[in-house]
Order: C-alpha cells, then sequence, then structure tokens
C-alpha cells in the first residue's frame, strides 16, 4: 500500500493537468490548426499550461496546498474547458480529453455526488459556449453538435458510475491492508504499531492506549528503530473526533473528511495537546483512532512518503486491520498464558498425586518404623524395603518426565501391567491390602491417559487411607474404543464433605475434569465406590 500512495490522488491530478495542457498546446501548435485559431485560443493554451506546471511545482509535497486549491483549480479547468469551447466554435480538437480530465479529477478527489454536477455543469457550458461560438451557422451544424453532446452525457454517466465504484475497487491501492501474522512473543500493543508501520510504510509513529473512562494511558514509540514505552494522559474521544485527520503542527495545519468525504480544515493543535505531542515527538503525519473494545486507542503514523488526502480514506481501513490484528495477538497471548497455567497446574497435579503422596506414605511408614524401634526390633528389612520403593519412585518419576515428552500410545495391556505393579507398591507404602484386576482387551491407549490413570490409581488409593481409613481397596480397569474406567472400592468410612458439601475428593475432581472424563461416587453396604470414566479422544471429546 505504500508504493500505492507514492504517487497519490493529488500527483495524478496535477501531472495529468500538465500533460494535458502540453498535448492541447502540442496539437494546437501544427502548422494548420494554428492558423484556424484564433491568438486568444493560443494564448490561454500556453497560459493553461503554465497555471498547470505551477499547481504540480506547489502541490506535489504538500498535501495542505494540494487540499486547499483543489477546488478553485477545478473551476479554473472548467472555466479553461468553456473557453476553449467558444474560442474554437466548439470543435472536438483535442477538447473532449479535457472534458475526461474534469470528470475523473473530481471523481478521484470528491466522489460521485461532485462527478455528477461537474458533468451537469460541463454539459450545460458545452451547449451554450457552442451555441453562442455557432452563431449564424446554427442550423448547419445542429445534427453534429447533438450527437457530441450525447458523447459528453455518456461519459458523464460512466464516470459518475467510476466515482461512486473507484473507493470500493481499491483503484488506490486499497484492496486490503497486508498485516503480518500476529506473534505470541511480541506485546499486542507493540505488534500491532509495527504491523501499521510496516503496511503503510511509516518510518515512526505512536500508539496511544487507555482503559475506557480512564485518563491515563500508555504509549508505545517507534523512531529509527528504537521502541520506547512511556505513561501518558490520553486523548478523550470528544477531543479528537471519532475521524482519522492528516496533522502538520508546525505550520497549524490539520484535515478530515465528513462522512460526505467533504474536507474540513483545522487546527491539529486544537486536538492535539502540547504535552502529548511533545511526548510523543509528533511532527506531521495521519492519526487515526482505533476501534477497540474496553479502551480508547489512537495510531499516529508518520515520515509516510507521498502523505496526501488519500490516506484519509484508507485511514478507516487500516483502523480495522490494526484493531483485528491487536484483537487476535490479545487473544493469541492469552491462549498462550492459558495453556501455559493448565500445563502448569497439571504438572503440579502430576507432582501432587505422584511424589508428594509417596512422601506422604514414606512418612507414614517411617512412623510406623519410628514405633517399632522403641520396642527393639530389627528394621533392617523394612528399611531396605523403603529404599527400594524410593528407587521404584524415582524410575516412576523419570518416566512421567518421559511421557511429558512424548505423544505415544501404550498398550492396555502394558497400562494394565504398570498399574498391577503401582498396585503392589502403593500396598506395601501404606500398608493396606490394595488388588488389582483388568478386563482384557486388546487396545491402546494415549500415553497421556497412562499417565492420567496412575496419577488417579496413587491419587485414589492414597484418599482412601488419609480420609477414609481404608484397609482393602480394589481398582478395577476396563475399556473400549471410547473411553477408559477405572473403578476404586474401599471399605472406609465415607469421605468428609469438602466446603462445598461434597464428598468428592478435589484432587481427583480436578484431574478427571481437566481430562474431559466423568466421575461418580456411590456408597452402599460399608463401601464406597469411585468410578471414573475418561474419553480415549482426551479434553475435546
Amino acid at each position: 500500500m505504500g508504493r500505492g500512495l507514492n504517487l497519490g490522488s493529488g500527483r495524478v491530478i496535477a501531472l495529468g493537468r500538465v500533460l494535458l495542457g502540453a498535448l492541447i498546446l502540442t496539437v494546437a501548435s501544427e502548422g494548420t490548426q494554428r492558423a484556424q485559431l484564433p491568438t486568444a485560443a493560443y494564448v490561454l493554451m500556453i497560459a493553461y499550461l503554465l497555471f498547470a506546471a505551477g499547481m504540480a511545482v506547489a502541490t506535489w509535497n504538500d498535501w495542505w496546498a494540494d487540499a486547499q486549491i483543489a477546488g478553485p483549480a477545478h473551476a479554473i479547468d472548467i472555466a479553461v474547458f468553456v473557453a476553449l469551447v467558444y474560442l474554437t466554435a466548439a470543435e472536438p480538437n483535442p477538447f473532449y480529453g479535457f472534458f475526461i480530465f474534469i470528470l475523473l479529477a473530481a471523481a478521484i478527489r470528491w466522489g460521485w455526488r461532485a462527478t455528477g454536477l461537474t458533468a451537469v455543469l460541463l454539459s450545460v457550458l458545452y451547449v451554450l459556449a457552442g451555441l453562442f461560438a455557432l452563431g449564424p451557422a446554427y442550423s448547419m451544424a445542429l445534427d453534429r453538435f447533438v450527437v457530441r453532446t450525447g458523447y459528453l452525457a455518456i461519459l458523464s454517466l460512466i464516470l459518475m458510475w467510476f466515482g461512486v465504484n473507484q473507493w470500493r475497487a481499491g483503484l488506490l491501492g486499497a484492496s486490503g491492508i497486508p498485516m503480518p501474522e500476529p506473534a505470541a512473543d511480541t506485546p499486542p500493543l507493540e505488534g500491532g504499531l509495527m504491523a501499521a508501520m510496516a503496511a503503510t510504510g511509516a518510518k515512526s509513529g505512536a500508539l496511544v492506549w487507555a482503559k475506557a473512562g480512564k485518563s491515563k494511558g500508555m504509549a508505545i514509540t517507534v523512531r529509527d528503530g528504537e521502541v520506547a514505552v512511556a505513561d501518558v494522559r490520553a486523548p478523550r474521544a470528544d477531543e479528537q473526533g471519532p475521524a482519522p485527520f492528516l496533522y502538520d503542527l508546525a505550520r497549524g495545519h490539520g484535515m478530515s473528511r465528513d462522512a460526505k468525504r467533504n474536507l474540513h480544515p483545522f487546527d491539529p493543535r486544537d486536538r492535539l495537546r502540547e504535552k502529548l505531542a511533545i511526548a510523543l515527538k509528533l511532527r506531521e503525519g495521519l492519526a487515526i483512532p482505533l476501534p477497540v473494545q474496553a479502551a480508547s486507542a489512537t495510531l499516529y503514523l508518520e515520515e509516510l512518503r507521498g502523505l496526501s488526502t488519500d490516506h484519509l480514506d484508507l485511514a478507516q481501513e487500516i483502523a480495522t486491520a490494526v484493531a483485528g490484528y491487536i484483537h487476535r495477538q490479545a487473544a493469541m497471548r492469552a491462549a498462550e498464558e492459558k495453556a501455559e497455567a493448565r500445563s502448569r497446574l497439571a504438572v503440579a497435579r502430576d507432582l501432587h498425586d505422584s511424589v508428594v503422596q509417596f512422601l506422604a506414605g514414606a512418612a507414614f511408614r517411617l512412623e510406623a518404623l519410628k514405633r517399632s524401634d522403641a520396642v527393639g526390633r530389627d528394621l533392617t528389612p523394612e528399611l531396605n524395603e523403603l529404599k527400594q520403593l524410593m528407587l521404584q519412585e524415582q524410575g516412576e518419576l523419570r518416566s512421567f518426565i518421559t511421557a511429558l515428552r512424548s505423544g505415544s500410545q501404550v498398550e492396555l495391556a502394558d497400562l494394565a501391567r504398570d498399574l498391577q505393579s503401582l498396585s503392589n507398591r502403593l500396598a506395601r507404602q501404606w500398608d493396606i491390602q490394595c488388588t488389582f484386576s483388568l478386563e482384557e482387551n486388546a487396545m491402546s491407549v494415549p500415553m497421556r491417559m497412562h499417565m492420567d490413570a496412575q496419577q488417579l490409581v496413587r491419587e485414589a488409593v492414597a484418599n482412601a487411607v488419609r480420609h477414609a481409613g481404608a484397609k482393602n481397596v480394589s481398582i478395577r480397569l476396563s475399556g473400549d474404543v471410547d473411553r477408559l474406567k477405572l473403578d476404586f472400592i474401599n471399605d472406609g468410612t465415607a469421605y468428609p464433605r469438602s466446603e462445598a458439601g461434597n464428598r468428592m475428593p478435589r484432587s481427583l475432581s480436578e484431574r478427571v475434569s481437566a481430562a474431559g472424563g466423568q466421575l461418580e461416587l456411590s456408597r452402599g453396604m460399608g463401601v464406597t465406590k469411585i468410578s471414573v470414566a475418561l474419553p480415549m479422544a482426551g479434553k475435546a471429546a
């Protein structure tokens, strides 16, 4: 887009006026043609070429001058056209091109309404000038004159259509603001500013952001490739207004468009507070309010090549693209942070259900050994067994870390073997009777489910012993194509009620919920049964 705007509409019109003036003068200077033209027409052509050249020089790098004298220059174009029609007795050489140029200039600058009014005015003036120019030869040239007037009417309709559709069609490069993909490692506001600068070709810029209703905000500036962040007092919506505007603070020039695309000049220092302008080091550029949620934000783009009123027409598209970019990047960062938090919670829960529970069981055994030592019993065998359990737990922890790095599958039979071994260790660790059984089924399960099953077994056994005083825990594993099921039955008392009023162990409930599974608790005939069903497809299922 930046390259497309280097030759904006003002420059195109100025260059076209110079070429048109040169072409008319060249054609008129040919021998036979020059002999037929009155001296006044020839002088007018020379004067118009000089006027066109002066306009190009005056407005080429000055968007303010271009906007201010666009109307008067348009009026001069119309006057010269009518004068040449009159002076040449309505002959077409080569003034139909002049007619088209004037209508195109109106369409590019002001849209279809101005194009229509210009077309009507030109047509009426052309008819009047032609009638006066023909004089006594009116009846002889009437047919030819009517045909030419019809040509002008057809061209007017076509160019009015062009004025209606040219902005929508993106003829000035507004066919889409190319925004880069959001990067999770870049803050949303900084990313939005950098993306806007890259898309428009701006070499420097600033983005001011404040929460809705707050006067204090933050500003991110980029100048000479350096990014800076500062606290500023954000402008109020009623100070700057909802419309984008061009500004040149040194000369006090500002320009905006209304809903009908009419240009309105103003002093930008009335909209940009001096302290804010100094803090952001603003000089000349484009200010764009951004349509963001629950906040006020304004984008300032400076050192734009070919800065012109065309940028006002593209500002809304820029605003929409940048606001969308900021929202997408913020959503991406939020998703990343949520995923990280979920991962941290899962790891913390896994460590709690494995290492912490093992250490609790080990402490339980050591307390029993301490009592045995008091009566003088030899503790060597039991200490060796506890040492063996610690080594096994170390191996389990290594397997846990390996599983975190792996996304592979494991056979149900292998899972059952590991759970059987785990049940035996838990029985010794907690000094209880712990049995395990498998409902045979040839299938495989994800490694994540293998981890969940092990941790569920650890947590279920620990809860049964610590909170229900169980002496016997039965574990049954089964599965099908859709889900894996674990049943835990213990002979302890009913689980104590939580603050929420239910008896479901919280750690079990959290783990099953995180896996997208279902959890049921029932009590009867002196035993408690907990049934867990985990979907094979994970949380998404």
